[in-house]
């Protein structure tokens, strides 16, 4: 649904966000994932330089929050929709306990 990626002196990270936890395995067993998963592990091997860590999350629909203040859309905001905030939601609180999201 959308990516993020950040590029620093020592550390890559990508952030991806997937429509579901079944889109994400598909992509994870596809044939480009293993063969870019191969050359890596081909390529660095046990080299202690290079680490890598991953992790999932399963969040439920409504169980989210990503606030955008004066920036574009970005992260979370990008893959899910946009939803303003309103007087009767201006704290958190509000907005996080509401059945209305």
């Amino acid at each position: 649904m959308s990516m993020e990626s950040f590029f620093g002196l020592r550390t890559t990270v990508m952030i991806q966000y997937w429509r579901s936890t079944e889109d994400l395995l598909a992509y994870a067993k596809g044939s480009n994932h293993l063969k870019a998963w191969k050359n890596f592990n081909q390529k660095v091997g046990d080299n202690p330089a290079v680490g890598i860590y991953h992790e999932t999350y399963v969040v439920k629909q409504g169980n989210y929050e990503s606030v955008y203040g004066n920036m574009p859309e970005y992260g979370l905001a990008q893959a899910m929709p946009r939803i303003p905030i309103n007087p009767e939601k201006r704290s958190a609180r509000k907005r996080l306990t509401s059945s209305t999201k």
